[in-house]
């Protein structure tokens, strides 16, 4: 057992849906963290999700920091759902490669969220951005760190990936799957689960009620439909029990880096 557990989410729902069981079964056992290492505000949301924090007539970049402020607000629910308290949840400020991206126009709609992830940019890795990052680690000694599996289609996560792995000190890197990630890398240790696990993790899923809004007007990113996550993680954590040949009815798997 770690005497600590980071867990870095590259946006406020990914520790939810990624690894929500086992950090359910972790919270209270284990001192843990959820780091979110940027707010989300590039996700498009309804206007009547946004409306409730900046107004319909707010500039393009109010209504950006609007988008951040719900979706973080969100992540303490989220936490609570776990079983951490709101002081568990951490989002880094100086992350400039997510708020200066440098992603074209064509790919941003007016209010200034992205139309196509796929079109993301970040911009410079800078030393704040990493200052920051180390002093969420500090030393690393008996600490894991959980980020996602760095063989992903989104460009924050895998950034996300590289900055923690090459400042974690003498922690240890554990990789979780993600619905983005392509396929999973290394060895992987399963986390077999029952039901009430999951009812927990869709209860935190479901904390983020402004994604399920948006996946209703305008479907998702890199997985496609408006079926929200609970749905979707359900019968993927159901299927990789049955792949695996576990008892439970349910799993989520883990890799660990060197």
């Amino acid at each position: 057992m770690p005497g600590r557990l980071i867990l870095f989410a590259p946006h406020p729902d990914d520790i939810a849906i990624s690894l929500g069981a086992l950090a359910a079964w972790a919270a209270g056992r284990v001192p843990a963290t959820i780091v979110l290492m940027t707010d989300g505000s590039e996700a498009r949301l309804p206007e009547h999700v946004t409306d409730r924090c900046a107004g319909p007539d707010a500039p393009a970049e109010e209504r950006r920091r609007a988008r951040g402020r719900v979706r973080v607000q969100e992540a303490v629910v989220e936490a609570a759902a776990l079983g951490f308290d709101a002081q568990a949840v951490r989002l880094l400020e100086r992350q400039t490669w997510f708020s200066q991206h440098r992603t074209p126009a064509e790919y941003l709609d007016g209010d200034l969220s992205l139309r196509d992830v796929n079109g993301f940019v970040p911009g410079p890795v800078d030393e704040d951005a990493i200052g920051e990052v180390r002093q969420a680690i500090g030393s690393g000694e008996n600490t894991i760190c959980a980020v996602p599996d760095p063989n992903d289609r989104l460009t924050m996560h895998r950034v996300t990936t590289h900055l923690v792995a090459g400042n974690r000190g003498n922690a240890r890197l554990m990789t979780y799957e993600c619905l983005s990630t392509i396929q999973v890398t290394g060895p992987q240790t399963a986390f077999g689960f029952g039901e009430d696990l999951m009812r927990r993790k869709c209860q935190a899923i479901l904390a983020h009620q402004s994604m399920l809004e948006r996946r209703k007007h305008f479907g998702g990113y890199s997985n496609p439909g408006t079926e929200f996550y609970d749905a979707i993680v359900r019968r993927k954590n159901r299927a990789l029990a049955r792949e695996l040949g576990l008892a439970h009815p349910y799993a989520e798997r883990f890799g660990w880096a060197e």
